[in-house]
């Protein structure tokens, strides 16, 4: 069964924070077998210039096909062009997250569902839900 995953990069997250893209970069893939070995497998080859991947969500899919994935998150989330910044070496699945929108997505979330609408400090894996929930 395909998993859809989200891993991030302590480095490339430092980085993004330094040349002013954003603190909220995350890499979204697609696999066929588990997603901490995909995530294993980014280390070993250096994705994107970086060799200290973390997995921050996962989820199942029925199906999902790769090209249509990439397309899919183009058209619902703003990626970062490798072209642009060469550090990234050609990857174009970078995602750049907007805090403010993420937390206005989660008060709103809890509101609905009768919860406190404070905004609490998001972690990692609240990020990745949020990218996850908008490509499913």
């Amino acid at each position: 069964m395909p998993f859809i995953y989200i891993a991030f990069s302590p480095a490339m997250q430092e980085w993004g924070s330094d040349v002013g893209i954003s603190k909220h970069l995350y890499k979204a893939g697609v696999t066929n077998d588990d997603p901490k070995a995909a995530v294993d497998a980014l280390n070993a080859e250096g994705y994107a210039g970086q060799k200290d991947w973390q997995l921050a969500g996962d989820k199942s899919v029925e199906t999902i096909d790769e090209e249509g994935f990439v397309t899919r998150l183009a058209e619902r989330q703003k990626t970062v062009d490798p072209l642009y910044y060469p550090k990234l070496k050609g990857a174009k699945d970078i995602v750049k997250l907007d805090q403010r929108k993420v937390e206005a997505n989660y008060v709103i979330k809890k509101t609905m569902e009768g919860g406190a609408s404070k905004v609490p400090k998001l972690k990692p894996k609240d990020m990745a839900d949020f990218i996850i929930e908008s490509l499913i």
